[in-house]
């Protein structure tokens, strides 16, 4: 009897030992890898200013600035290796908002869908890039009320994504039309009723 309980004893045992020689590698590669994710890392930041002022700001709020059309604007991009490894091949994502006519911008546009892209070759651990994507307002006599427009941006690489957004107002011109090209209409008018009456004056005198 006690010596069938010692072989009882035995295989389990060795069946203890072979489950943990099988899956103890499993869970220490497991922790190699999660270790390895977490030493990347990403950031992305996005600013806004408008031309003329030397600040930029993470948002403009209409009490400080409301845009209107042909006023300009500017992008503040950064993109940030947060981590402890290099980052290759990061592509970025910029979506701009309705009422924008680009000026300059880094990559390429993709005017359907309103897309500044362009790829970051390589950042090293702590390294950082800034981009400038500078646009115009226009078509914003389109809009009836005072309008929130934001622009994203995004940057991707292996699983990693980061993003951050930058938000400002456009507003409808109020102005009347009572310009030079308004007031040289009127005084056309003007001399030519006058100069109208005059000749039909002449014409009843019979001179």
């Amino acid at each position: 009897m006690e010596h069938k309980i010692l072989n009882i004893s035995f295989i389990f045992g060795a069946i203890a030992i072979l489950f943990f020689s099988l899956f103890s590698p499993l869970k220490a590669y497991g922790q190699y890898y999660s270790q390895s994710e977490n030493n990347k890392e990403i950031s992305i930041d996005k600013k806004i200013r408008a031309i003329g002022d030397t600040q930029y700001f993470d948002n403009i709020e209409a009490s400080r600035k409301t845009f209107f059309e042909k006023d300009v604007i500017e992008f503040q991009i950064k993109v940030e290796n947060t981590g402890k490894e290099t980052l290759n091949n990061i592509k970025v994502r910029d979506t701009l908002p309705k009422y924008l006519g680009l000026i300059f911008n880094p990559g390429t546009f993709n005017e359907k869908g309103n897309l500044v892209e362009w790829t970051i070759d390589k950042l090293d651990p702590g390294q950082s890039k800034e981009y400038l994507i500078r646009a115009k307002i226009k078509d914003s006599t389109k809009i009836s009320v005072l309008t929130k427009e934001t622009n994203n941006v995004e940057a991707k690489v292996d699983n990693l994504s980061d993003s951050d957004n930058a938000s400002y107002f456009i507003g409808k011109n109020t102005v009347p039309n009572t310009g030079a090209s308004d007031l040289i209409v009127k005084t056309i008018l003007v001399t030519l009723t006058a100069s109208g009456g005059f000749y039909f004056r002449k014409l009843a005198r019979g001179f």
